[in-house]
């Protein structure tokens, strides 16, 4: 990107140069470096498009993650619907908590920016943990419900 600039500053700066009697020399010199910034400003969007690709994939690989461990937690809540004992309330309203975060995280990984990629990655993966760490205790919990 600096050299995009560099090369842009340049051409800028002989284009500006008000002298009207250059030779031909100095044409082909404007001729290349005009050349040249056009080569950089290719490779730029190359790579722009690379990353937008890139981004794009892995968000919808984390949004099909979410979207499988909160169909999980939707048949696993479902089935604690049935059961109508405290237990199985209270149960019931920890694994909606858990899901419940999972579906805010649904939506900041849909609403990311590749800036905040980084940032939002690193909090899908310690809810998608937490998701599976608070199931794991309520089965410890509530093993009589989950048999």
């Amino acid at each position: 990107m600096k050299q995009y600039f560099l090369l842009m500053a340049i051409a800028a700066s002989m284009a500006c140069n008000g002298n009207s009697s250059r030779t031909a020399a100095g044409d082909t010199s404007v001729e290349k470096i005009k050349e040249g910034a056009e080569q950089v400003k290719q490779g730029v969007q190359e790579k722009a498009d690379t990353v937008g690709t890139y981004l794009k994939e892995q968000k919808e690989k984390a949004q099909t993650a979410i979207e499988k461990k909160m169909k999980e937690l939707d048949e696993k809540i479902d089935e604690l619907k049935k059961d109508g004992g405290k237990k199985g309330e209270k149960a019931r309203k920890k694994l909606q908590d858990v899901r419940d975060d999972l579906g805010k995280k649904l939506e900041d990984v849909k609403s990311s920016s590749a800036a905040a990629w980084d940032k939002t990655k690193a909090g899908l993966d310690k809810s998608l943990k937490k998701a599976d760490s608070a199931w794991q205790d309520l089965k410890r919990d509530f093993k009589e419900l989950f048999q």
